[in-house]
C-alpha cells in the first residue's frame, strides 16, 4: 500500500458507509409512495439502515483516532487545507446528527419498528419512556430537524463528490486515488470483516420475522361497543371511530403493546337524546376531553388463544387501571380478537348515581370485536 493512501479498513468504511447514504436517500424519497406492508417493510429498512450507518460512524471515528492519515498535498494552499478539513468535520457532524435524530425520532413515534425484521428496534430510553404528550412534541421536533439534516447533508455530499472530482480530473494531485478503492490488491482482514459486516446486515434487511408483529385493523370488520343498564333499560352504543395501535406475537406475549384512541365525539347509541346527554360535562365531555386512551404493555398467557392485558384508561382526565381478557385467533396473517370487561364508570367521574330518581348500574361493559392483519408477515 503506498504511504499517501488510507488503509483498506478505512476505505472500506468509507465506501460501505457512501453505500448505505446512497441508498437511504432515495428510500426516504420514495417509501411514503408505498402501501401496506410494503410501506411498513420500506420504512423498516430505512431506519435498520440508518442506525448501520451511525453504528459505522462510530467505528470510523475510533478507528480515526488510533489511526493516522494521508497528508494533503504540499502544493495545497493553506486556505484551501482549512476549507478541506472544515469540510470534512461538517460531513461527520452532519451524518452523525441526521443518524441520531432518526434514532430519536424512533425513539419517540407510537408505531413499532423492527431492526432488519428480526427484532425490536433499541430505543433511547430516556426518550421511549416520557409521557405520551411529550414524546408527542419531542417526536415533531425531531422529525423537522430529521428532514432539516437530509437537505444539510445531501448539499454536503454533492460538494465533497464534486471536490474529489475536481482533485481526480483537473488537479490530479492524488487526493482523490487516496481513498480509491485497490480491487487488484488483497484487502485486510480487518476491510474483509467490514465488508461482511455490511452484506450481513443488508442481507439481513430481507430475511426474518419480528419478535413482536404491528398489526393494522380493519374498521369495517371491527367494532368497539359498550353497554350500560338503568332502572331496567340497557342502552346499548359503539364508538364510530377509533385508532388501534397493536404490536402482538403469540410466542411472545410479553412483547405485546396497545394503545387505543377512542374519539369520544363518536359515541352513539341511535337515540338522539342518549347520544345528545353522552357529550354532556356530566358524561363524556368530549369538548374538554375529546379522546380516552387505553394503553398497555406486555400480555399474560391464559391458556389456549386467551391472554390478559393489565392497562391503564385514561377517560375524562382520570386515569386507572383495567384488566382486558382477550381471545385471539391468528390464521394466515389475519387476527380475529375478542374481548370483554367491566369499567366503574363513577371511577371516571361519569354521570351520577342515579337519573331521573332511577338507580343506573355504576358498571359499564365494554366489548371489544377486532379483524386485523399483520403487517410484517
Amino acid at each position: 500500500m503506498n504511504s499517501s493512501d488510507y488503509t483498506p479498513a478505512a476505505k472500506a468504511l468509507h465506501w460501505l458507509i457512501a453505500l448505505l447514504i446512497f441508498v437511504l436517500f432515495p428510500l426516504g424519497w420514495a417509501m411514503d409512495d408505498f402501501t401496506g406492508v410494503q410501506k411498513f417493510q420500506a420504512f423498516n429498512l430505512h431506519k435498520s439502515l440508518g442506525i448501520t450507518v451511525l453504528a459505522l460512524m462510530v467505528l470510523r471515528v475510533i478507528w480515526r483516532f488510533f489511526n493516522s492519515v494521508p497528508e494533503l498535498p504540499a502544493s495545497m494552499p493553506e486556505r484551501q487545507r482549512k476549507a478541506a478539513h472544515a469540510a470534512h468535520a461538517l460531513l461527520y457532524l452532519a451524518t452523525f446528527l441526521i443518524t441520531f435524530a432518526g434514532w430519536a425520532l424512533i425513539s419517540t413515534s407510537s408505531k413499532p419498528s423492527v431492526l432488519f425484521q428480526v427484532t425490536n428496534f433499541p430505543l433511547l430510553p430516556w426518550l421511549s419512556d416520557l409521557p405520551a404528550d411529550d414524546k408527542k412534541a419531542y417526536h415533531h421536533l425531531f422529525e423537522g430537524a430529521h428532514g432539516f439534516l437530509g437537505w444539510v447533508l445531501l448539499a454536503l455530499i454533492v460538494a465533497h463528490i464534486a471536490g474529489a472530482l475536481y482533485h481526480a480530473i483537473v488537479l490530479k494531485d492524488g487526493i482523490y486515488s487516496s481513498m480509491k478503492p485497490n480491487f487488484g490488491k488483497k484487502p485486510s482482514g480487518l476491510a474483509v470483516a467490514l465488508l461482511a459486516f455490511g452484506a450481513g446486515f443488508l442481507g439481513l434487511s430481507g430475511t426474518g420475522k419480528a419478535v413482536a408483529s404491528e398489526w393494522s385493523v380493519k374498521p369495517e370488520a371491527s367494532q368497539i361497543a359498550f353497554e350500560a343498564t338503568g332502572g331496567g333499560y340497557t342502552t346499548k352504543g359503539t364508538f364510530g371511530q377509533y385508532r388501534a395501535e397493536i404490536e402482538f406475537d403469540p410466542d411472545a406475549p410479553e412483547q405485546t403493546a396497545v394503545r387505543v384512541l377512542l374519539n369520544m365525539n363518536s359515541a352513539a347509541t341511535g337515540t338522539a337524546d342518549a347520544d345528545e346527554a353522552l357529550r354532556s360535562a356530566e358524561f363524556f365531555n368530549p369538548a374538554q376531553f375529546p379522546t380516552a386512551q387505553y394503553a398497555a404493555r406486555g400480555a399474560q398467557s391464559a391458556g389456549a388463544g386467551k391472554y390478559v392485558l393489565n392497562g391503564r384508561l385514561t377517560l375524562k382526565g382520570v386515569t386507572k387501571p383495567v384488566s382486558l381478557p382477550f381471545l385471539i385467533n391468528i390464521k394466515s396473517g389475519t387476527a380475529h380478537v375478542t374481548a370483554e370487561t367491566k369499567i366503574n364508570r363513577l371511577d371516571f367521574g361519569v354521570g351520577q348515581e342515579t337519573m331521573a330518581g332511577l338507580a343506573v348500574d355504576n358498571d359499564v361493559k365494554l366489548t371489544i370485536d377486532l379483524t386485523a392483519v399483520r403487517l410484517d408477515n
